[in-house]
C-alpha cells in the first residue's frame, strides 16, 4: 500500500515569495557603498584641488544625494577602511586597548565644612514678621 505523499504546506508560500523576488526592483547601492566604490576617483579629484562641495555636486548629478558633512565622513571612513584600519567607534564607552593599565583614579579631597559659630541658646530666634511671610517659593506682590 503506497500512500500518496502529502503536498508540503509551504510550497505555495515559497512559490509566492520567489515570484516577489523576481518582480522586486533592484535596490541602488547605499551612499556609503557608492563613495567607497569610487574612492580612488574622489581622491584624484581632491588631488586636483576639488572641494568636497564640488564633489558633492558631481555625485548629486548621478543621483547620490549626501549632505556635505555626511560626504566628508563617508570619505574618511572609506579611506580608513580601505587602508585596513578598523572603523572608528563613536558611540558607547571607549575601551582601552588590551594590555594598557587602567587610568589612575583622581584623588579628590573631602569637602571641608565651614566653621559655624555656635548659636547662643539663651537668645531665642525672632520669628519673621507676618508682613514678610513667604509661602512656598513665591513672594507676595504686596511686598514689592
Amino acid at each position: 500500500m503506497s500512500e500518496a505523499a502529502e503536498p508540503d504546506p509551504h510550497d505555495e508560500l515559497r512559490a509566492f515569495l520567489r515570484e516577489q523576488v523576481r518582480l522586486a526592483p533592484d535596490r541602488k547601492p547605499s551612499g556609503y557603498a557608492s563613495v567607497k566604490a569610487v574612492l580612488p576617483e574622489i581622491k584624484a579629484l581632491k588631488a586636483k584641488r576639488k572641494t568636497d562641495a564640488e564633489i558633492q555636486k558631481l555625485l548629486a548629478l548621478k543621483g547620490i544625494t549626501l549632505s556635505l558633512g555626511t560626504l566628508s565622513q563617508y570619505i574618511g571612513s572609506a579611506a580608513r577602511e580601505l587602508a585596513g584600519r578598523k572603523p572608528v567607534r563613536r558611540r558607547g564607552k571607549s575601551h582601552a586597548p588590551a594590555g594598557t593599565p587602567p587610568a589612575p583614579a583622581q584623588h579628590r579631597p573631602a569637602p571641608v565644612q565651614p566653621a559655624i559659630a555656635p548659636r547662643d541658646p539663651a537668645q531665642p530666634r525672632s520669628p519673621a514678621p507676618a508682613s514678610h511671610a513667604v509661602v512656598g517659593h513665591r513672594l507676595s506682590t504686596k511686598d514689592l
